[in-house]
C-alpha cells in the first residue's frame, strides 16, 4: 500500500462504525474497575489514563503522520516550539552541546541558545548548507544536531545523508524540520534522521485553523518524549488533533496544487523588472539544485524576493496588496505575504540580520490554493510604476 494511501485510511478507531472519525473530546476516562484504574496507572495494562498522557484522537493523528513520515511513532504536540522545548528537555544535560542551523526559525534559535543556555547547554549555530563547518564544530559534548531544510526564507538545502552521517559518528541525534516540504516532498527518516519535527498547524493543517507541532522517529525516542510530554503539560488538544488527522487526509493534493501555483508565480517574479532577486528552489541556478533534485519529490512553496527598493518602498508594496494576505504564518489556502526585517526577524540586529542575508527588500510569500493569475494580478498592481504610491524602481 503506497504510504499516502495508508496515511488516509491508517487509524485506531475508537469508533468503528463512524466512516469520519468524532472528536475526542475528554479530560479522563472511565475505568471498568479500580483494578483497571489501578494497571493503566502503573503500566502494566495498556490503555488511556488521562488526555495529558494520551487520547484517542491524538493517537490517530500521530499514527497517520508516522504512516506518512515512514516512522514508527510519533508524537501530537502543542506547538512547534512546544516539540523543541521537548527534544531539549528531553535528551540534553548540563554541558552538552548543540548544532544548530543558523537559517532556522528565529525563537527556536532564542530556545536554545537563551532558555537552554541558562542551564549550562550550549549551542552553535551553522549555515545549513557548510558541510565543513558541521564538522570541524563537533565536539565530544554534541548530543543533538537540528536542521531545517530547506531553511525559512532563504532556502538554503542541507545535505541530510552527509548530516546524518555527521551526527551519527559523534552519536549525535539528527533531526530535521519537515515543516516545510511535509513528508509529501521530503522524508528525511530515508536520508538517516533520528527525530523528524513539525509546526503542524502549517501545511499538515492547510487552513490556518490550529497552532500545534509534531515529533515522529523511532518508538524509543517517541516513548522518552512522550514521558517528557505526560509531565510538562504540552500535549495536544483534541479538537486540534481532529483538525489535524482530516488535514492529512488532503495533504498530497493541496501540497501538489501549492507547488504547481507557486511555480507560475515564480516563473512571473523573476521577469519583472520591478524585483532584484527571487530566491526560490524552483530555481535552476540554485547553488544546491542538484540536491535539490535528489533529496526532494517536490518544490516548497515559499518563495522569497528582493524589490528594487528601500525598505519604505517595500512597505508601500505590501499595503497596495490587495487579494494576498498580510501575515506571519505559512501554509495555508490563502497566499500570504510578509517583510521578514520587521516582523520575523526584527529582534535580531540590523548587522545580523544583513549577515543571515535579511535585508530590507526582502519580501517572503507562501502560496496558498487561489488562481495563480489572481494572485499575480495582485502583485502586478502593486509592482506597478503607474500606481499613485509607487516608489519601486523598474529596469
Amino acid at each position: 500500500m503506497k504510504y499516502v494511501t495508508e496515511a488516509v485510511h491508517a487509524s485506531k478507531t475508537y469508533l468503528e462504525d463512524m466512516h469520519s472519525e468524532a472528536i475526542a473530546m475528554t479530560s479522563a476516562y472511565d475505568f471498568a474497575s479500580a483494578e483497571e484504574a489501578a494497571q493503566r496507572f502503573s503500566g502494566t495494562q495498556t490503555g488511556n489514563v488521562y488526555s495529558r498522557f494520551t487520547n484517542p484522537g491524538v493517537e490517530l493523528f500521530e499514527h497517520r503522520l508516522a504512516a506518512l513520515e515512514g516512522t514508527e511513532a510519533a508524537l501530537g504536540v502543542a506547538s512547534g516550539m512546544g516539540a523543541y522545548l521537548l527534544l531539549g528537555l528531553t535528551f540534553l544535560r548540563q554541558g552538552d552541546h548543540v548544532l544548530l542551523a543558523s537559517g532556522i526559525f528565529g525563537t527556536t534559535t532564542h530556545l536554545f541558545k537563551n532558555i537552554f543556555g541558562q542551564f549550562g547547554i550550549t549551542t552553535t549555530t551553522i549555515a545549513a548548507s557548510d558541510l565543513n563547518a558541521w564538522s570541524d564544530h563537533m565536539t565530544p559534548h554534541t548530543r543533538m544536531v537540528i536542521v531545517e531544510t530547506p531553511t525559512n526564507p532563504l532556502m538554503e538545502i542541507a545535505n541530510l545523508r552527509q548530516l546524518a552521517d555527521i551526527a551519527r559518528k559523534n552519536n549525535a541525534l539528527f533531526v530535521v524540520d519537515n515543516t516545510l516540504l511535509t513528508p509529501v516532498f521530503q522524508r528525511p527518516i530515508e536520508f538517516g534522521a533520528d527525530i523528524v519535527l513539525h509546526s503542524a498547524g502549517k501545511f499538515l493543517d492547510g487552513q490556518g485553523r490550529c497552532v500545534a507541532g509534531a515529533l515522529a522517529g523511532r518508538q524509543e525516542h517517541i516513548d522518552r518524549l512522550r514521558l517528557c510530554l505526560r509531565t510538562t503539560g504540552v500535549n495536544m488538544s483534541p479538537f486540534n488533533a481532529w483538525i489535524l488527522s482530516k488535514g492529512l487526509e488532503t495533504l498530497k493534493a493541496r501540497m501538489l496544487l501549492h507547488e504547481h501555483n507557486s511555480l507560475q508565480i515564480y516563473q512571473w517574479l523573476k521577469n519583472h523588472p520591478a524585483v532584484e532577486q527571487v530566491i526560490s528552489t524552483f530555481d535552476e541556478n540554485h547553488p544546491d539544485a542538484s540536491l535539490i533534485a535528489s533529496q526532494q519529490k517536490g518544490h516548497c512553496p515559499i518563495i522569497s524576493f528582493r524589490l528594487n527598493a528601500d525598505q519604505a518602498g517595500t512597505l508601500a508594496f505590501i499595503d497596495r496588496l490587495g487579494l494576498i494576505k498580510r501575515c506571519t504564518n505559512i501554509g495555508d489556502a490563502q497566499t500570504m505575504i510578509t517583510h521578514p526585517a520587521t516582523t520575523t526577524h526584527c529582534r535580531y540586529p540590523a548587522e545580523e540580520r544583513n549577515l543571515f542575508g535579511i535585508s530590507d527588500n526582502l519580501l517572503r510569500i507562501c502560496i496558498g490554493l487561489e488562481e495563480p493569475e489572481d494572485v499575480i494580478e495582485d502583485l502586478a498592481q502593486a509592482m506597478s510604476p503607474t500606481h499613485p504610491q509607487s516608489t519601486l524602481r523598474v529596469g
